[in-house]
């Protein structure tokens, strides 16, 4: 990558539910929904985007061994091979692979705050996410939410709580 690709910010990191798969759907020309799942468990062979919400935070699934480091040559290769903005979910892991190796990223998420939660919580379910996923991104709430705040390398652009990613596409564009 050249000094000048690694300067422009063409990962956001946003956080479930704030519309990556939307966001990428409506302009495909500009963006790539890179989902993990693939990479990080093993997938059944018949997978589809499809069953995605029902499958995310499976506990039945076989964690890859590979994960992260699979996941993160990936988005190097996307990076390295196309324009696109890549729209990933923020995995500590990922982020700290790419603020160790300098690579801008915007990180965007909901505020924190009880409604933005509740909404949350009505969209993950409106979409078919399991008990376990609300568990895991509801129960801990306020922890996803600190350790966003917290990143002191990323760009930060956050959330109200009936916002999607498609609401502010402008500013994350430019």
């Amino acid at each position: 990558m050249s000094d000048s690709e690694l300067k422009r910010e063409r990962i956001i990191a946003a956080h479930a539910g704030t519309g990556k798969t939307s966001l990428a759907r409506q302009y495909p020309e500009i963006f790539i929904d890179f989902v993990s799942m693939p990479y990080k468990y093993h997938m059944h062979d018949n997978y589809s985007d499809d069953e995605s919400e029902t499958c995310k935070a499976n506990p039945d699934y076989e964690l890859n061994m590979d994960w992260p480091h699979n996941y993160y040559a990936a988005i190097l290769s996307v990076l390295n091979n196309s324009k696109k903005i890549m729209l990933i979910p923020p995995d500590w892991r990922i982020l700290w692979m790419l603020g160790r190796e300098e690579i801008p990223y915007i990180l965007c998420y909901p505020e924190n705050t009880e409604e933005a939660k509740t909404v949350f919580r009505e969209r993950y379910l409106r979409r078919g996410n399991t008990e376990h996923f609300l568990e895991i991104f509801i129960d801990d709430w306020d922890g996803f939410m600190d350790s966003f705040a917290a990143d002191t390398f990323a760009r930060h652009i956050v959330l109200r709580p009936h916002q999607f990613l498609s609401d502010i596409v402008d500013e994350v564009c430019n």
